[in-house]
């Protein structure tokens, strides 16, 4: 395609031409997704596929705010500009994973080690209490419910079970208020003997 023709089609897409996309896209992103792979980061791969990268670049190309497409003199100017867009949004990606503490990059570790020829599984930690933790806080339980009365062991028990305030009221026929005084005095009696 010359560059005249290039310029108008390019016009044509960003003014929602349907058929001018497809064909946008048809011509351009095999080259798209080359110049994807061959920059997407390592420590990406595990997390993204090549084509989620290829669509952030096409989102940008036609967003209503996005580039001038008329502005593109020629096919090598064009690809200079989507080669930049997928560069940017891969380092985008990058940093924000690399940058926070919930996604930190570098504390992922792979489920498979290798030995050898093989890969074998790696020993996931639990996430599970252990059976002694769950033994010390039912002992923590029977001692802060001693003493107690009924009412009050069924709502930290309901509680417990993840039922909402609103929820503990309508199952014990009692205001929404009264279940939550029965936690809170559990919560001041556990600060009080320092309990976490």
């Amino acid at each position: 395609m010359d560059d005249a023709g290039l310029a108008e089609f390019l016009v044509r897409a960003k003014a929602g031409d349907s058929a001018a996309i497809q064909e946008l896209v048809r011509m351009y992103e095999p080259v798209v997704r080359i110049m994807v792979r061959g920059r997407l980061p390592r420590v990406l791969r595990s997390r993204f596929d090549t084509m989620d990268f290829v669509q952030l670049v096409w989102k940008s190309v036609f967003a209503k705010d996005g580039p001038d497409l008329d502005k593109f003199e020629n096919e090598r100017h064009f690809l200079g500009f989507l080669s930049g867009v997928a560069r940017n949004k891969m380092y985008e990606e990058h940093r924000r994973l690399s940058e926070t503490l919930k996604y930190d990059i570098g504390r992922e570790e792979p489920l498979y080690v290798r030995k050898g020829n093989r890969e074998i599984p790696r020993d996931v930690p639990a996430t599970d209490s252990t059976p002694s933790a769950e033994a010390q806080a039912g002992d923590r339980l029977a001692q802060m419910l001693n003493g107690r009365s009924d009412f009050s062991a069924d709502v930290v028990k309901l509680r417990r079970q993840g039922l909402t305030f609103d929820e503990i009221a309508e199952r014990l026929g009692v205001h929404e208020s009264a279940a939550r005084r029965v936690i809170q005095e559990m919560r001041d009696r556990m600060e009080i003997r320092g309990w976490r």
